[in-house]
């Protein structure tokens, strides 16, 4: 049985939400303020935390960041009244919770979430997927360069992360290469215009998946790169964001800017993992093969692998919930569905790009769940392309 532990100074939210979870096979438990969580933790093995943000003696914040590093793997979740950007902007950049919900909340979404968000962890975090990925060898290494820019993330100093990135000329190529290649609508000229339009919690997103990719960081008998996976991940992203600020006209989520550049990251480390043990012929595949391999099985699937690294490199939830279902948009347990359905169409459409030829069509359910008509998309996006 899962114990949750509910923290928040207000006795009438700790009645309500406890009520929520009568019919539930959850063991509930509850603390008027951060300093009595801590205590219950120290005593109970609780499995996750919804906390308020606002709470006098120890606030949401604080209480979840002490979590998070003292005791990993309990799940966490913000509950708040308010929406102040400050606030919510460190919780998202430090990634404190997984989940974000805003008072007055509907119940029956949230215990959704709260199932899901079990779910996914028992499936990204099975002894028998991290079995599979040791014997693969797709595990990575992170470079004492690449430590000492997320330190300064941690830090929120971007003054100094931008002067470390100019000093390291394969970071630095690789961040104007993204930003020019990836990002629709914009071509920064310098590193810092390029940092400071990408922001803070997406240079996290794109340091990991930099370090993940740099074949600096991979053992000398790995010869040739997937460039062709690199060059779909740049369109993805690209037609992910034409998609958002085209037709929904917004922009996606928070943090998530680079859903598309990190959805395939599974299937790019398990090609790595299977060049170095010399299964896998990177240079001769061409896009068909790697469309082939978007749907096999290396006794793994590339999604629970690209999930598990994102959760592991501390990428917020979203993020991770895309690489797990990019080929299943229409789940009913998604919780990001829009973002999840446009990662969805612009990975199909990136390989449409890339081999010129026609695939199984994008299901009509999908565009109809964002409000969109394929034909307008596509022959705007075909525009776009030119």
């Amino acid at each position: 049985m899962k114990k949750i532990l509910i923290v928040d100074d207000e006795i009438q939210i700790l009645n309500a939400l406890s009520r929520m979870f009568i019919d539930t096979d959850y063991e509930i438990f509850s603390a008027e303020n951060g300093m009595d969580a801590l205590k219950l933790i120290e005593t109970t093995e609780i499995d996750m935390v919804i906390s308020d943000m606002r709470m006098p003696i120890l606030d949401g914040f604080k209480l979840l960041s002490i979590v998070k590093e003292k005791y990993p793997k309990i799940i966490r979740i913000i509950l708040s009244a308010y929406a102040e950007e400050k606030p919510m902007f460190r919780a998202l950049l430090h990634n404190v919770a997984k989940l974000y919900v805003f008072k007055p909340w509907n119940n029956n979404e949230l215990l959704q979430s709260i199932n899901k968000l079990f779910e996914d962890d028992i499936v990204i975090n099975s002894s028998d997927l991290l079995d599979k990925i040791n014997e693969i060898g797709c595990a990575t290494a992170m470079s004492e360069n690449c430590e000492k820019m997320l330190s300064l993330i941690e830090d929120e100093n971007m003054d100094a992360l931008i002067t470390e990135i100019e000093q390291d000329p394969e970071i630095s190529a690789l961040l104007l290469q993204v930003a020019k290649s990836a990002v629709y609508g914009v071509m920064p000229n310098t590193i810092k215009q390029a940092a400071i339009y990408i922001g803070l919690h997406n240079l996290k997103c794109f340091l990991h998946w930099a370090c993940a990719i740099n074949p600096t960081n991979q053992t000398s008998d790995v010869n040739g790169e997937p460039e062709l996976l690199l060059k779909h991940a740049y369109y993805t992203n690209r037609i992910f964001l034409f998609l958002y600020e085209a037709f929904l006209h917004k922009q996606p989520p928070e943090s998530t800017m680079f859903a598309g550049l990190m959805h395939n990251i599974g299937l790019i480390l398990l090609s790595k993992g299977l060049q170095k043990n010399g299964s896998l012929k990177i240079p001769d595949l061409t896009s068909d093969d790697y469309i082939k391999l978007e749907m096999s099985d290396y006794k793994v699937h590339h999604q629970e692998v690209g999930a598990h690294f994102l959760d592991l490199w501390d990428i917020p939830f979203p993020m991770y919930e895309v690489a797990l279902f990019h080929h299943r948009p229409l789940d009913s347990t998604i919780v990001f569905h829009e973002l999840v359905s446009c990662v969805h169409i612009a990975q199909h459409y990136a390989w449409k790009a890339l081999n010129g030829k026609e695939q199984e069509p994008v299901s009509a359910e999908v565009f109809e769940s964002i409000g969109v008509l394929a034909e307008d998309f596509e022959k705007r996006l075909a525009r776009y392309l030119k």
